[in-house]
């Protein structure tokens, strides 16, 4: 079978027939003067036919399709297909520093015309052939396997959203408060043409105060960017629509991730992987992912973690398995690092760790070019570090805010061991060590666990718990270790079997229903074990577990887990209330939390979410005020009853926070006795309400 290696005669030639130049002796072959200029004025005409016709993806297809004839990694389509996404989701996201500069925005033509002109200049510069001529034409079976698991992954994702009950679309776009602040950050960038930490002055009345400076937004810019060009426009339209079109993305990021860790751990694993073996891996990886505990990044709405788990998986890859050419392997590591800190950046110590081992252990094909990745590292570390530097400046507490404690699902123990086990297991046989693929990624993976370690060490010892970001941490140590997975793949019985034909597809086949079987990827229940945890536990989710024959996508797709705003937000979507040009402000629930959060709703769709900051999160001085002592307010008064004092007290909270959004507030509320409240306090305090619309179908529970 051969080795693995770089420079294996298996792998070599399997590189050479896809990347090497078609070159002269002479050097590189370029056009006539007239045919230069003829492309270069091409660049800008497509992008302009592109946005006349309202056919921009052609743009974007075209742009993927030229960078990968240019990239020359990778013997088959898939392979060369992520490798050249990779490529351009770092490219994007280091150009999205100077599109938040420039007068331009995020406007397709400018934006395309951009990137095409570098692509003829690449290509003339380079006497590179056309791209027809550079991409490779095979395909594998396993392919068909990363093709399923990202559509697996999406439809889990997506699957409660299919409902057509009034409200259900826009409650599960945004089901959580972390998500409407992200769909702020979203919209922000789409509407105003840029990363929001630096056009602060421009959205500081659109954005949530607490991501605008602080959050890294390179995830809601390459889903916005996405949008402006499925779409050929850069207005987001109606505002419920665009939540609904957020929701879709989302769904498809889930799908990219499980795709991109799969494709990972295949290249990492490489020629030496074959038939049936290649589809068990890739199946393996992409079905516990669909099905297992990552899901909880859906409903949780960890929405810029997972962009950022497939941007280190494919880092990983590219630092395990380098592609041919110093410039490529150089050029992936710097703009992956840049994104990743830009999209999330909890996980930068981890592309640090991937990039120094592959630094290191590389550095005979990397150091003789030492002027030029002293060169990037100039250019890349201020990128990165942009955001971090702006959120500092705002004020983040970096200690304080990774020691907060939530609600996480957190990976089982048996799954942590046995991913662990793999990696070093897959060095039982003296060929796996010889394998530079592989002992980079058991480093990689040693010095990551590690640094897990260290930091559970560190909670003990400040908090006496793991935080709720400590198993966020976790799930990316695990993604790195599915990608070094391919080095435990040699130890599976290696009976001649066939690999092509009917019987080799009947072979793939079982494989993958092997997979299927072993990863418990299947179900034949929905049922959710929701057991309470201790009082004082800092994760009350630790005793949640799905019942005997359920999975945790099955209890997501069946509704288990849903949020509770779907009948109201139908009810304000039936009353025309929820896009308006009044600031509008709800009390319908018993308590605070929901009561801020559909407030925060409305105010991300009407592009307000910094004018009402202050009712819906208080004061510096008083965080009670506005919104928070809402709790019982709609129980306040009912059947006559007189309000006691601490109810009056909250409402006098309450009123405080309307008066301080500075003009006049809509307040919609669930019961007529505090409709009544509210109209006689308005009148004594003239600009401080529009008017109080009173849902009375939705009578309080109390």
């Amino acid at each position: 079978m051969g080795s693995q290696a770089l420079g294996s005669p298996a792998e070599a030639a399997d590189s050479i027939k896809s990347t090497a130049p078609r070159r002269t002796g002479r050097g590189p072959v370029r056009p006539r003067p007239w045919i230069m200029a003829a492309l270069f004025a091409g660049a800008w005409v497509v992008p302009v036919l592109t946005q006349l016709s309202r056919t921009d993806p052609l743009l974007v297809l075209l742009v993927v399709f030229g960078t990968g004839g240019l990239v020359r990694a990778g013997s088959t389509i898939v392979d060369r297909l992520f490798i050249t996404v990779g490529l351009l989701i770092g490219l994007a996201i280091v150009g999205g520093l100077l599109f938040s500069l420039w007068p331009f925005g995020l406007a397709p033509i400018a934006l395309g015309g951009v990137a095409l002109t570098l692509l003829v200049a690449a290509y003339l510069w380079l006497g590179a052939p056309p791209p027809w001529h550079g991409w490779p034409r095979r395909m594998l079976g396993s392919d068909a396997v990363l093709l399923l698991g990202g559509i697996a992954g999406f439809l889990v994702a997506y699957w409660p959203s299919w409902s057509t009950v009034a409200g259900s679309k826009l409650g599960y776009a945004g089901m959580t408060g972390d998500r409407l602040r992200h769909f702020s950050l979203f919209d922000a960038i789409h509407r105003y043409g840029g990363y929001t930490f630096l056009m602060q002055g421009k959205v500081k009345n659109v954005v949530d105060p607490g991501v605008l400076a602080v959050y890294p937004p390179g995830q809601h810019y390459l889903y916005a960017l996405a949008d402006i060009f499925l779409r050929s426009r850069v207005d987001p339209g109606n505002a419920a629509s665009e939540m609904v079109r957020y929701n879709i993305w989302v769904s498809i990021g889930y799908g990219f991730m499980i795709a991109s860790v799969a494709w990972a751990a295949r290249w990492v694993a490489g020629p030496m992987l074959k038939g049936w073996r290649r589809v068990f891996l890739t199946t393996a990886i992409a079905a516990y992912l669909f099905a297992g505990a990552f899901t909880e990044a859906v409903w949780s709405t960890w929405d810029p973690q997972v962009v950022s788990m497939a941007q280190i998986a494919i880092l990983a890859a590219i630092c395990f398995r380098p592609p041919p050419g110093w410039r490529l392997h150089a050029a992936l590591m710097a703009l992956l690092f840049v994104a990743v800190c830009l999209t999330y950046e909890l996980y930068a110590p981890f592309a640090a760790i991937l990039i120094a081992v592959s630094l290191v252990y590389h550095r005979k094909r990397l150091l003789p070019h030492w002027k030029a990745l002293l060169a990037v590292t100039v250019v890349a570390i201020p990128a990165a570090a942009s955001e971090y530097i702006a959120a500092k400046h705002a004020g983040l507490n970096a200690s304080s805010a990774v020691q907060a404690t939530g609600f996480t699902i957190p990976i089982s123990w048996l799954v942590m061991t046995m991913l662990a086990a793999f990696g070093l297991l897959g060095f039982a046989t003296r060929s796996a060590r010889r394998r530079p693929s592989a002992v980079v990624g058991l480093i990689a993976g040693v010095l990551s666990t590690l640094a897990v370690l260290a930091m559970m060490a560190y909670m003990f010892d400040t908090i006496g718990a793991v935080s709720y970001y400590y198993w966020k941490v976790v799930e990316a140590w695990a993604v790195i270790l599915m990608v070094g997975a391919g080095s435990f793949g040699h130890l599976l019985r290696r009976p001649r079997l066939a690999v092509s034909g009917w019987k080799g597809f009947g072979i793939g086949v079982c494989a993958f229903l092997l997979a299927i079987g072993v990863t418990r990827s299947f179900w034949w229940s929905t049922v959710l074990n929701k057991v309470a945890a201790p009082a004082n536990a800092a994760n009350s989710a630790t005793q949640w577990q799905p019942g005997t024959g359920a999975t945790w996508a099955s209890t997501w797709m069946a509704d288990r887990i849903a949020p509770d705003n779907i009948a109201v937000l139908g009810g304000l979507q039936h009353d025309h209330l929820l896009i308006s040009e009044v600031p509008t402000v709800t009390v319908i629930y018993t308590d605070a939390l929901s009561n801020v959060n559909m407030t925060l709703q409305l105010a991300v769709l009407n592009q307000r979410a910094g004018t009402m900051s202050s009712i819906i999160y208080g004061s510096s001085t008083d965080t009670y005020r506005g919104l928070n002592s809402s709790d019982h307010l709609v129980c306040a008064g009912q059947n006559g009853a007189a309000w006691s004092a601490q109810d009056l007290k909250n409402l006098a909270e309450f009123e405080a926070g309307l008066k301080a959004v500075g003009e006049p507030v809509r307040v919609v509320v669930a019961t007529q006795q505090l409709a009544q409240k509210l109209e006689a306090w308005g009148a004594q305090n003239p600009g401080a309400i529009y008017d109080v619309v009173a849902l009375t179908q939705f009578p309080p529970v109390c």
